[in-house]
């Protein structure tokens, strides 16, 4: 809170000048807006300035960026308001390089001046502007350095401790925080390891997320459901589609930790990067590995389906493909008959037949000739003879994909295991520097650099990842279960089954209309025809 004006009536002739005030987030830096407002009101009486209200203040604002409003004021000093800008200290100016020399160079370009109330210094001379330049750069200084204290400290917690980089409660678990009030202390408080343990009941409700959610409930119907019963977000509000999704895939739940990737040079501070990877946490997870894989799964099946095919208006909504132009198609109606009558291909709609050859097959009939086909996998399994053999082509196939996984895999946790190494070895210097002869940290430190770039090399040298192709059998009972309750199933269901057991159905063009459509299925267990 400022506070009241109680000074000398300023002249109306004085120059007018705006007051900025910031208070930093950094513990260190949070000099009071009181106290700031005071000495730059005492500055413009003792210089016959007009300080024009109400004062301009950033309370709780980082100086590292000009995401602020004193990029407002001037704003102000151009179209001629005020003659410029005095702060309390050129700090609270700004910390960054670039945006200090940016912002301060626009304002004297605008004829205006930057003013400190407590440092008396010339910039309209030489050996002025050079000392406010080495304030400045001192604050960015100070700035870069609080920085790396706070990353190294992050880094510690995450990759020493296995914690999340700022701690803070986590749904579905009970935080243990590492301080404590404890009024027997002589300093009031007392010092534990800090620890997420699973909360019993809303732990089972956040591990029922994922599963729900693999089962087609999108995010916006979990957010209902947890508001609906009454749970909350670690903040008291309601849950949204927005937190529900960014809690879920931060994979706290499946025991991991989310992290910017260290290999990615984007120089980005704001959490805005999506350059991540996961990393083992120290807490006990809500949803095993498995589960987890599944749900990551859906999601990229969900960012590849256009968002109207993500509504299952009929069984097979998202999975027809053209076969001439391998794209998608569309339900168009038939005249003045039927809503919904045939698939046509996009492209041939869109472009024309410069576009594609197209392809043209009714929707029950398509319908028809997929329910043929789940029923022939069915009967497969419960034929008492063995299963058709797989080629030899495809056994070998698989038998590469498989090795390939695992090497990728190996080198992978290579990678992940040498950093966590380096990051471990720089806190043991951190907390006891006298421990290392001379040149014996920059020998390991060398070392491991040399192990993890020899792991990074041979897993940039690796063909591009593929996923293993999952076993046929593991789809026996969903199939046979599938086709005996078909009938009771609504379209929504059966859309769901049929992207969980099918990659597309292709209409390949033999001539016109559905005679001359042939219907080909891609199953998930087998090698995707189209991935060459």
């Amino acid at each position: 809170m400022l506070l009241p004006q109680q000074r000398p009536p300023a002249d109306a002739d004085d120059e007018p000048w705006l007051g900025y005030i910031r208070v930093s987030t950094w513990k260190e830096e949070k000099i009071s807006p009181e106290l700031q407002e005071e000495a730059i009101r005492r500055w413009a009486v003792q210089h016959g300035k007009r300080l024009l209200e109400p004062l301009v203040t950033d309370l709780d604002v980082s100086g590292r960026h000009f995401k602020r409003k004193i990029t407002s004021a001037i704003e102000r000093v151009e179209e001629g308001e005020a003659r410029g800008v005095a702060v309390w200290r050129y700090s609270r100016f700004g910390r960054d390089r670039t945006g200090n020399a940016m912002w301060l160079a626009r304002l004297e370009r605008a004829g205006g001046q930057l003013e400190s109330a407590t440092e008396q210094i010339d910039a309209t001379t030489a050996i002025g502007r050079f000392q406010r330049g080495m304030i400045l750069e001192f604050g960015a200084f100070e700035s870069d350095r609080a920085g790396e204290q706070w990353r190294e400290t992050h880094e510690h917690r995450k990759y020493k401790l296995g914690l999340p980089a700022q701690g803070r409660k986590r749904a579905g678990y009970i935080w243990h925080r590492r301080r404590i009030p404890d009024p027997v202390e002589p300093e009031g408080f007392r010092l534990q390891k800090e620890r997420y343990e699973i909360d019993s009941e809303y732990g089972r409700v956040i591990a029922d997320l994922y599963r729900k959610y693999i089962d087609g409930t999108g995010f916006h119907a979990l957010a209902y459901r947890l508001n609906s019963a009454g749970w909350r977000s670690t903040q008291g509000k309601l849950w949204s589609e927005q937190t529900v999704r960014r809690y879920m895939d931060g994979g706290f739940p499946a025991g991991l930790l989310r992290v910017h990737d260290p290999n990615h040079r984007c120089g980005k501070a704001d959490g805005s990067c999506h350059q991540y990877v996961y990393i083992q946490g120290a807490h006990e997870e809500l949803i095993g590995y498995e589960l987890w894989e599944a749900y990551q799964k859906r999601r990229r099946e969900v960012a590849a389906t256009p968002p109207r095919a993500r509504a299952s208006l009929y069984e097979l909504t998202g999975l027809v493909r053209c076969a001439q132009c391998r794209g998608g198609t569309e339900v168009k109606g038939g005249g003045n008959v039927t809503v919904g009558y045939a698939y046509q291909c996009s492209t041939r709609t869109r472009h024309g037949s410069m576009g594609c050859d197209g392809c043209y097959a009714r929707r029950t009939v398509v319908e028809e000739k997929a329910f043929q086909w789940l029923k022939g996998e069915a009967a497969k399994d419960i034929d008492a003879a063995p299963e058709t053999p797989v080629e030899d082509g495809q056994d070998s196939a698989k038998h590469e994909t498989a090795q390939a996984l695992r090497a990728r895999t190996r080198l992978h946790a290579e990678v992940e295991r040498q950093r966590q190494a380096l990051a471990n070895l720089r806190a043991e210097r951190a907390a006891d520097p006298d421990s290392f002869e001379p040149g014996e940290y920059e020998d390991a430190v060398a070392t491991i650099r040399a192990k993890r770039q020899q792991a990074e090399a041979e897993l940039a040298a690796m063909p591009a990842e593929v996923e293993p192709l999952p076993e046929r059998s593991a789809y026996t009972e969903l199939i046979a279960d599938t086709v005996g309750l078909w009938p009771a199933m609504n379209e929504a269901e059966k859309n769901r089954l049929y992207h969980k057991v099918l990659r597309r159905v292709a209409l390949v063009k033999h001539g016109s209309g559905t005679a001359g459509t042939e219907f080909q299925f891609h199953p998930v267990w087998e090698p995707d025809p189209w991935a060459k």
